[in-house]
């Protein structure tokens, strides 16, 4: 896993991460994968994540979590699109705060810093 983001970077982190996380999933369709896991099966390995794109550099490590998250359990966009409810059906389109915080990515909101108590502390 990636280090740690702090909060102010989690929106543009989560973003990109679920642009890695499409890519990932599409790019295992393409080869044929299916969707489908069952409990038992080794895990997926995702081959060399493809080039981070030039608008997202700065996430590289949010681009390569997501592709290889993506390919091993996202669903494509034609496996989303051939169902009427995706989530409903088990499908997973990207991963949320609350997720990539308990994958490790982030720390809870609960543990980051106040900086008003830290400036205090500061003071001291």
């Amino acid at each position: 896993m990636s280090a740690k983001q702090p909060q102010a970077d989690r929106s543009r982190y989560i973003h990109v991460f679920n642009l890695g996380f499409r890519r990932g999933a599409n790019d295992r369709a393409a080869v044929g994968l299916a969707y489908e896991y069952q409990p038992g099966q080794p895990r997926r390995t995702a081959p060399e994540t493809p080039p981070t794109p030039k608008e997202c550099i700065l996430e590289r490590a949010a681009w390569k979590e997501g592709y290889a998250t993506g390919y091993e359990i996202g669903a494509s966009d034609s496996e989303l699109a051939s169902v009427e409810v995706p989530g409903a059906c088990g499908m997973i389109s990207g991963l949320g705060e609350e997720i990539l915080e308990l994958m490790g990515l982030f720390r809870s909101q609960e543990d980051e810093p106040d900086k008003k108590t830290n400036q205090n502390n500061n003071d001291l």
